[in-house]
């Protein structure tokens, strides 16, 4: 959502993001106003917890198919949140008065302030639409409407929906929204100063990988060296970023061919690679495909397995879901990616179709002449 953020500053407008404390230092960081409303995400997976316990939940999990999967995860995590947030939104929103309120799919704190004061409101994607939202949406606004804040779906429905995703990445549409305006991802931006390490000069090979299992679900040492142990039965660099919960040294650092580092801006490393091992998060996915890199994809949950599959069913990817993450497997899997042209192939049709998408500042004038 940055992009679209920025592009709103550079036309001239007032902007604020609002999040959880947790992340007041990153927005801060990336030059944007912030503030804090709602839980932190640890927070939220608390609560989310001791609700799913508390009913019963946790037992049975595992058994549910993926649709009561995903409603039980909705009503107790995104529900429960989005309750919490508004709360907290509805005070800011009274006194700041936005003439317009932008927010991602599962967060419905936002909408349900803004309408309970009259003010539109738009729905920004992160990326291809997930299976059983036109189910999961009401069980949402249930939890807002029970704690006597507005539901906000039927409106969110009604409004716009920015989409991020080209064409061949969400061939099912973007149902229940009918008025939808197409955003271009990005990879995101260099920071300022920023430049790739001097130990990347000293690499050995000509190929490539960027390995990351981005920041939310990146705490899994087995995986990263499973990976590893894949991507050394190839000729190829491995340039890893592990996030803050892991010690590269501790899965893989010192290996021949391996640059380790806890993180790098992926909009640094991506232009000097030739494929990406990831969890398949949105924003590693869209920045691999804005550069129409092919991908290996290991999703680990949240909304992954949703993208991992949109990027396979595009042809640009190979999946390995959890239980098959081994070194065989991912050797096997780099293969394809690394050596089946049709992949590649697929991959620059999706990033062609990113690059025809409107930038932000378009999609931006076309969202306010809908306000």
């Amino acid at each position: 959502m940055i992009p679209l953020a920025r592009a709103a500053v550079r036309d001239g407008h007032q902007v604020l993001v609002a999040s959880g404390s947790d992340l007041i230092g990153l927005i801060d960081r990336h030059g944007l106003p912030a503030h804090a409303a709602g839980p932190t995400l640890a927070e939220s997976y608390r609560a989310a917890a001791e609700a799913n316990r508390a009913a019963g939940l946790t037992e049975s999990f595992g058994r549910m198919d993926p649709q009561m999967q995903a409603m039980a995860s909705a009503r107790n995590l995104f529900g429960a949140s989005a309750v919490r947030r508004a709360r907290d939104l509805v005070p800011l929103i009274d006194q700041w008065r936005p003439d317009l309120v932008v927010h991602d799919t599962l967060e419905l704190g936002g909408p349900s302030a803004a309408q309970r004061a009259g003010i539109p409101h738009a729905t920004h994607s992160y990326g291809p639409l997930v299976p059983f939202t036109g189910i999961i949406a009401p069980v949402l606004g249930a939890a807002l409407a029970e704690a006597g804040l507005p539901d906000p779906i039927p409106g969110v429905f009604a409004s716009t929906y920015l989409d991020l995703c080209p064409a061949g990445l969400q061939p099912g549409g973007t149902d229940p929204w009918t008025d939808v305006i197409a955003v271009r991802p990005s990879a995101g931006d260099v920071p300022v100063g920023e430049s790739l390490p001097t130990a990347f000069q000293d690499l050995p090979h000509p190929t490539t990988v960027y390995l990351t299992l981005g920041t939310v679900t990146n705490e899994q040492p087995e995986v990263f060296r499973a990976v590893l142990d894949g991507c050394a039965r190839h000729a190829v660099n491995v340039v890893m970023t592990t996030g803050p919960g892991v010690d590269p040294a501790t899965v893989g650092g010192d290996r021949s061919g391996v640059l380790a580092l806890r993180y790098l801006s992926q909009a640094l490393v991506l232009p000097h690679c030739t494929a990406v091992v990831s969890h398949c998060g949105a924003g590693t996915m869209f920045g691999a495909l804005s550069f129409g890199l092919p991908q290996l994809c290991l999703p680990q949950g949240t909304d992954q397995p949703f993208n991992a599959l949109a990027v396979a069913g595009a042809g640009a990817g190979v999946v390995l879901n959890p239980d098959q993450v081994t070194a065989d497997a991912v050797a096997d899997g780099l293969d394809r990616v690394l050596g089946d042209p049709a992949v590649r192939s697929a991959a620059r049709r999706l990033q062609a179709q990113i690059a025809a998408m409107p930038d932000p500042s378009e999609a931006l004038r076309a969202l306010l002449e809908r306000i």
